[in-house]
């Protein structure tokens, strides 16, 4: 019988994985037991699953540039400069891909925040650090990830532009969810994630979820820049499995993300 744990502390211990939360990692590896019997199976499909929900968007050094680029400022400084902010997200596969059409985006973003919301950003990576875009910035921020690394350098960020109110956290967002009611809660490029790693998570969060408002996004394009039909995919797949206790209010597409903004029915 091959032991799990083995192969979860294996994973664990790798440079490429060493970050990454150990429940999303133990998850994963028994996820993979269950499919497959030796441990060299087990092993390589969780890495295949890792590589794909994490590793795919990081390049090899970007929670180091990223810290040595915050330390190189300060406080006011590093909260206004778009230049910099730019640069950050541009480490980052997901929030890179927002950098072209950063003005269109963060504008209608800026639409639904103001000076008293509590927003919640949920596998947000880099998206954080685009703080700068927005000319009003919200009243407390909560970021939400698996990767230590992130969390650690977020953190910093947060510290820096003297944001108390301002904090990253460690969630599998799987199997679990803020207790808090939030505002407004990001969801951006993170639903085909999550239900590529279980069948229905994609909605059944936004169920457990307490908000009065969320923007979710879907990747219209593949990080190789291809289209293949993801517009037309994922609107249907959002549209006809999405609650009848939620309403879309809105419907945009900016550079490569297909948006909807929805609130619940009362």
């Amino acid at each position: 019988m091959v032991d799990v744990a083995e192969i979860v502390s294996e994973i664990s211990k790798s440079k490429k994985y060493s970050d990454v939360s150990l429940s999303v990692v133990e998850r994963i590896c028994h996820e993979m037991a269950c499919k497959y019997s030796k441990k060299k199976e087990i092993l390589k499909a969780a890495k295949k699953e890792l590589h794909i929900i994490h590793e795919s968007f990081f390049a090899t050094d970007s929670h180091k540039d990223a810290v040595a680029l915050i330390d190189q400022h300060q406080g006011e400084t590093l909260l206004k400069d778009k230049a910099v902010s730019l640069q950050l997200m541009e480490l980052h596969s997901s929030t890179k891909e927002r950098v072209v059409f950063a003005n269109d985006i963060y504008v209608f973003l800026q639409k639904h925040i103001t000076p008293n919301t509590t927003l919640a950003d949920i596998g947000c990576g880099f998206n954080p650090l685009s703080l700068p875009l927005l000319q009003i910035q919200p009243k407390c921020y909560s970021a939400f990830e698996i990767n230590q690394g992130t969390i650690d350098m977020l953190n910093l960020y947060f510290n820096k532009i003297n944001k108390d109110n301002y904090k990253a956290y460690m969630l599998d967002a799987v199997t679990d969810v803020p207790d808090e009611k939030f505002d407004l809660i990001f969801l951006f490029k993170l639903l085909p994630v999550l239900q590529q790693q279980k069948k229905g998570r994609a909605f059944e969060i936004l169920n457990e979820l307490k908000f009065k408002k969320a923007i979710i996004s879907f990747p219209i394009k593949s990080l190789s820049g291809k289209e293949k039909g993801m517009e037309e995919f994922y609107s249907s797949f959002f549209e006809s499995g999405l609650s009848p206790k939620f309403k879309i209010i809105e419907k945009n597409i900016l550079g490569n993300e297909l948006f909807y903004v929805i609130e619940e029915i009362k």
